[in-house]
């Protein structure tokens, strides 16, 4: 227990450092987080709690895991773990002062609640490159291969000189050990992101158990512990963005130049002309959806006004979806929705259906590559 304090601190401090040094520059996107699958596969080495030395107790441990994050802090995982574990007794307690050990093999699918705390603590941030958290599970070890065992038994007997069984020592489950196991596990993570799909990192984990699982009669729980390496895959889009509003601070607008007051000595009326110009809005969406949201619709609201103020202006509106997901086809009929979505909007908004034109071309004609994918899912609207 008093290990695993020392690593919950150690995961906790490491989350109050890394969030500072990674949200100084203020992010330029919005960011919706996407649930999604993943799968993992590590590599470490296991060192089982006892009284002989540490290295008679370790050994090399692998594991591999599919899971689904609910949530940015959020996740459950499948997994499962296993090679080899050992067990010993010291030479200050046998007759023969003699070093006992044993191996045995097993096989341990678990199911663990993993909770990421960088997200938890700073909100949910994709371009964060270093991400912290902790884990509880429950799960299943199945034992075999324990004949290193009931050999140790057996010199054991030899050593005492006597053909009486020591089934009342502490070696009392060899014979009657059972091969299945319920583990409590808990620990703690912390990983890399190299992009939105792959990520490395390294998982600690406290595993606690029966007393019999080391065939040893100690009268309290058995315990094994986990240090492993590993690399993340995540399937489909971990996250969409779309660009940011930006907004000139008040301290920085331009000053408005002291005017004179000018007397005005005649008034001649003259028809006010109203400067014609041209505006040009994007309007994003989230995958899968053709619908605009609550947060993109102030652009439209923004043509509305500018067209009514310019009666003979005209609109243009050409809709796109992005490659990296669904068919030509699939991608072709959403695109086709999104303007037509946005061309009812104009319409129920006093714009005659005269002045405005509309086209969808599905993932043709995509401008945006690599991590920026998304700005593709886009209803783009000119008006002059």
């Amino acid at each position: 227990m008093k290990r695993f304090r020392i690593l919950t601190t150690a995961l906790l401090l490491s989350v109050c450092a890394v969030l500072p040094a990674q949200e100084n520059e203020e992010q330029e996107y919005d960011y919706t987080f996407n649930p999604h699958f993943f799968i993992q596969g590590n590599i470490g080495g296991q060192y089982t709690l006892g009284e002989i030395p540490f290295f008679d107790l370790t050994y090399f441990n692998a594991q591999l895991g599919f899971g689904y994050e609910f949530t940015p802090s959020v996740a459950l995982r499948l997994s499962v773990n296993g090679w080899k574990s050992f067990g010993g007794i010291d030479e200050n307690f046998t007759p023969d002062g003699n070093r006992y050990s044993w191996s045995w093999n097993y096989v341990s699918p678990s199911l663990d609640l993993m909770f990421d705390l960088t997200n938890m603590i700073g909100g949910f941030n994709p371009e964060r490159k270093l991400s912290a958290g902790l884990l509880a599970g429950i799960g299943a070890n199945f034992v075999f291969s324990n004949k290193e065992a009931e050999d140790a038994k057996q010199d054991l007997i030899a050593a005492y000189n006597t053909t009486v069984d020591i089934s009342g020592d502490v070696m009392e489950y060899v014979e009657n050990r059972r091969t299945l196991y319920w583990p409590f596990r808990f620990g703690g993570f912390v990983d890399y992101h190299i992009n939105d799909k792959w990520a490395v990192g390294l998982e600690m984990q406290a595993n606690t158990l029966s007393d019999q699982y080391n065939s040893k009669k100690t009268w309290n729980t058995d315990w094994y512990f986990n240090g492993l390496i590993g690399v993340k895959y995540c399937f489909g889009p971990t996250h969409s963005k779309t660009p940011k509003e930006k907004m000139i601070p008040a301290s920085q607008a331009p000053e408005c130049p002291e005017v004179e007051p000018e007397i005005i000595k005649e008034i001649v009326e003259k028809p006010v002309e109203v400067e014609k110009t041209t505006i040009y809005e994007e309007i994003y969406y989230d995958i899968n959806k053709d619908e605009v949201s609550r947060a993109e619709m102030y652009k439209v609201r923004r043509i509305v006004e500018f067209m009514k103020a310019n009666p003979d202006a005209k609109i243009e509106v050409s809709s796109h979806a992005d490659a990296a997901t669904g068919t030509a086809e699939y991608n072709q009929k959403i695109s086709e929705r999104r303007a037509n979505n946005v061309v009812k909007l104009l319409k129920d908004n006093g714009i005659d259906e005269s002045r405005i034109t509309y086209s969808a071309h599905g993932s043709s004609e995509n401008m945006y590559k690599g991590e920026d994918m998304n700005l593709n899912r886009v209803s783009i609207c000119t008006v002059k």
